[in-house]
């Protein structure tokens, strides 16, 4: 294998998680009285963390963004496990490269409440070797730190990992991190919109990672 550990998105990377971010922002939004916000500038967002995304989609302060942010965890945990499906092929995908000795671990930006919930109703938390949720990263998305935590937890070199993510935001995570980088088309970005990011590889399904690593 080329690569001895995947660092993966969760959000339209593993799992179909859009249409549960934007019920709970809308419930978020109905919370706070507000009735014009920009849907398609939410979603967008996905991927950053909830403090950029309530400050560029709500215009909060910092004391309206903490707030926004503990209704938007109690909600989403509470919504999660009925509104979220992995893509077709993950899981089975996830558990051959599991198999063939590959090191899987995950670099997300949501709420690692919700996150390790997720992972383990899919029956697939036990075999990433690390979850990183926003909690872990002192500095977020697009910033390297999680892909360099993971990194130094496991004695890795760059050249051994291949980070795999459906946003700009990943892939310039993963390029700052002097990591290759994997975009996948159908989650939250565009092929379009990847390309100009420039990854190492853009695939269209998950499965494809097969002819990667």
């Amino acid at each position: 294998m080329k690569y001895k550990t995947l660092i993966l998105d969760f959000d339209g990377t593993l799992a179909d998680t859009k249409g549960s971010i934007l019920q709970t922002m809308k419930f978020v939004a109905h919370r706070f009285n507000i009735k014009n916000f920009d849907e398609r500038l939410i979603e967008s967002l996905i991927g950053l963390p909830l403090k950029i995304t309530f400050k560029k989609a709500f215009l909060f302060d910092e004391k309206l963004i903490q707030e926004a942010t503990s209704i938007y965890r109690k909600h989403y945990n509470d919504i999660v496990i009925d509104t979220i499906s992995l893509f077709d092929g993950v899981k089975d995908t996830l558990l051959d490269f599991q198999h063939k000795g590959m090191n899987l671990t995950v670099a997300s930006s949501k709420g690692k409440e919700a996150l390790v919930k997720i992972l383990k109703k899919q029956n697939i938390y036990d075999i990433f070797s690390f979850v990183g949720g926003e909690e872990d990263a002192k500095n977020k998305k697009p910033s390297p730190y999680i892909v360099n935590l993971i990194i130094d937890k496991h004695h890795y070199l760059p050249n051994e990992c291949l980070v795999v993510g459906d946003t700009i935001f990943d892939i310039e995570m993963g390029q700052r991190a002097n990591v290759d980088t994997c975009g996948v088309t159908y989650g939250n970005n565009t092929r379009e919109k990847l390309e100009k990011q420039r990854p190492n590889y853009i695939i269209d399904n998950f499965i494809d990672l097969n002819k990667i690593v």
